[in-house]
């Protein structure tokens, strides 16, 4: 009994990670297939529904030229009934295709509400920080440039990324007016 000794390829494992990557080309093939199903629809939708109008006005011009009923009979059934046919048909597909839009858009929208949603988790669980310091939970603050310290909840500071601790006993700026840090804090 003979062995043979396994090819370079197959030491360095590259048979695996050629598996993978055939693997990745055949989802991608699917995915790629799967998104053009909405131009078909509009296509198909498209051109069944003037068609099916094209065949109506053609029976309706070859009844209206004879007067006998058994003469108009036939041009009744191949242009009326099937251009109908086609015009209720085409209508049904590009309602499929309306539909297909609609459900894409709002999978889309669900997606970025839910990374919304994730991030103003993340934020909340995290605590509105300051400069990437700790968050304010106690004391005041201020901001760089200006004269008034505030409480943190202040809604003139809210959501500030820039504030800074203030001590009210060692610094010169006044009490914010909206908040009255000095009175709640007594």
């Amino acid at each position: 009994m003979t062995t043979t000794a396994p090819s370079l390829g197959q030491a360095l494992g590259t048979t695996d990670r050629s598996g993978r990557l055939a693997d990745a080309v055949r989802r991608l093939r699917t995915r790629a297939a799967t998104g053009g199903l909405d131009r078909w629809l509009l296509i198909i939708g498209g051109t069944l529904m003037p068609l099916g109008v094209l065949l109506i006005l053609l029976g309706w011009l070859g009844a209206s030229r004879t007067p006998f009923p058994f003469e108009q009979t036939p041009y009744l059934i191949s242009g009326g009934i099937l251009g109908l046919a086609l015009v209720i048909s085409g209508g049904f597909v590009y309602f499929a295709y309306w539909q297909t839009l609609r459900v894409r858009e709002s999978r889309e929208q669900t997606k970025e509400i839910t990374a919304g949603l994730a991030r103003v988790e993340a934020l909340l669980a995290s605590g509105a920080s300051t400069a990437g310091g700790p968050p304010v939970t106690a004391g005041f603050v201020s901001t760089p440039n200006g004269s008034i310290f505030h409480r943190p909840d202040c809604p003139v500071v809210a959501g500030r990324t820039d504030l800074s601790r203030v001590d009210p006993k060692r610094t010169k700026l006044e009490p914010c007016r909206i908040c009255n840090p000095l009175e709640t804090a007594a």
